[in-house]
């Protein structure tokens, strides 16, 4: 994802399975893969502060509600003549998760809200609803699958263009995937199909002129097998293969480039839980995707993906993150772009119920079919305060940077902002 803005939501850290796709938790797999020795600060469990949630027969429903203010030294993500204002977020949530001793099935819906006190065009409501579930075959084996809907908006400071934006761009997307596990012993191969569709509506410059989006509509379909082999009960090789195809819904004269590809990604890596020292997953590879438009061919090279934990000590949590892949552009007249990410981030557990946090970022995206390239860099500082069940407090504080270079070179911009606010659930 573009979008600089950091979430609202306490979140934790989590290393997911991935080449193939996210995938639920396999704790039936056996101790040959399981990767909860070591557990991070934000992942610790933490009943006296946990949700209770309201049970309903086989299911516990567990309401969510987020209210918090913003202060935001430049509303549009703009290099010049920046705005100021302070905003409200307003995010209800609801989850409904099965508590059954076999298969699962869970629902969740959020509509998180901003509302700006002197810039009003740019208030926005989404609403993001999902579906999933897992369907036990075997101790070992088993299918899980999922659908989600969102109708969304984009950050103003994420815009294509190069000129800011009056009002946000939304978008609606649609997606579904399915996939499987089995384990046999030593060896674990799991499989995932993914349909993604994205629909755009068109932007508003600040003179009132419109910004077409149309040529970003599009289908993805991707899919991936990966196999694991655990040399021990601590540490697992694996091999994961991916394939896509992303068509888009306008091609030329519509559209000004033909951005239909096809793709594949190739990894190699290893996932472990060493010691009490360090968990994580690295893996490296090939990637290569193919383009429809003449001219722009091939874009091919290295794949990575990696995520490590680092515990010094039972009260410090070290994150690192790094990823290069090719991502679906949506700068005018661009195909795609090579995404390079690197992440790193230290929690540090105060006391039981106070966490401290800091993370910064770094992101390169160079483009394929014009010339283009934007870094952007992050610095952020984040303090939890989880009062019981029933409420949490948090405060966080950043600084986010764009630069671009090239002759159809994008925005600039320098963004601080602070939040406060607090979290209540059931």
């Amino acid at each position: 994802m573009r979008k600089l803005e950091a979430s609202l939501a306490i979140m934790a850290a989590a290393l997911g399975a991935w080449g193939v796709g996210a995938q639920p938790a396999l704790a039936q797999d056996g101790d040959n893969f399981d990767r909860d020795r070591n557990v991070s600060v934000r992942d610790r469990s933490k009943p006296e502060s946990a949700a209770v949630g309201i049970r309903m027969g086989g299911f516990v429903l567990t309401p969510e509600l987020l209210l918090a203010g913003e202060y935001t030294d430049n509303v549009f993500g703009t290099d010049t003549n920046t705005e100021e204002d302070l905003l409200w977020h307003v995010d209800p949530s609801l989850t409904l998760r099965s508590q059954w001793s076999t298969h699962a099935l869970n629902f969740a819906l959020s509509a998180p809200s901003r509302f700006y006190t002197d810039f009003d065009r740019a208030n926005t409501t989404d609403l993001i609803g999902s579906i999933d579930g897992q369907l036990d075959v075997y101790r070992d084996f088993y299918f899980h699958g999922g659908v989600a809907y969102g109708d969304r908006t984009e950050p103003l400071s994420s815009s294509p263009t190069n000129l800011p934006l009056d009002e946000p761009i939304g978008y609606t997307t649609l997606s579904g995937n399915v996939g499987f596990v089995k384990a046999f012993n030593r060896l674990r191969i799991s499989g995932e199909t993914q349909y993604s569709s994205f629909d755009y509506d068109d932007g508003i410059l600040f003179n009132l002129t419109p910004v077409e989006q149309d040529d970003r509509d599009r289908e993805v379909l991707e899919a991936g097998l990966r196999l694991d082999y655990a040399i021990s009960p601590l540490t697992a090789l694996f091999v994961a293969v991916g394939a896509n195809q992303r068509d888009y819904d306008l091609d030329p004269p519509d559209s000004l480039v033909n951005r239909d590809s096809e793709g594949y990604e190739a990894l190699i890596g290893a996932n472990f839980d060493l010691t009490r020292l360090m968990r994580g997953e690295v893996g490296v590879g090939y990637l290569s995707q193919t383009y429809d438009e003449p001219g722009i061919g091939e874009t091919s090279g290295l794949a990575l993906r990696a995520n490590l934990e680092w515990y010094p000590d039972e009260l410090v949590t070290v994150s690192l993150g790094a990823s290069r892949e090719v991502a679906d552009a949506g700068a005018f007249g661009a195909s795609s772009y090579v995404a390079n990410n690197a992440t790193f981030a230290i929690d540090y557990e105060w006391r039981r119920n106070v966490v401290f946090g800091f993370t910064t970022g770094y992101s390169l995206d160079d483009y394929n079919g014009i010339d283009r390239e934007d870094t952007r860099s992050s610095v952020e500082v984040r303090a939890d305060y989880l009062i019981n069940r029933g409420a949490a407090l948090f405060a966080e504080a950043g600084h986010y940077a764009q630069t671009s270079d090239g002759l159809q070179f994008g925005r600039e911009y320098d963004i601080n902002r602070v939040v406060i606010g607090i979290k209540l659930r059931r």
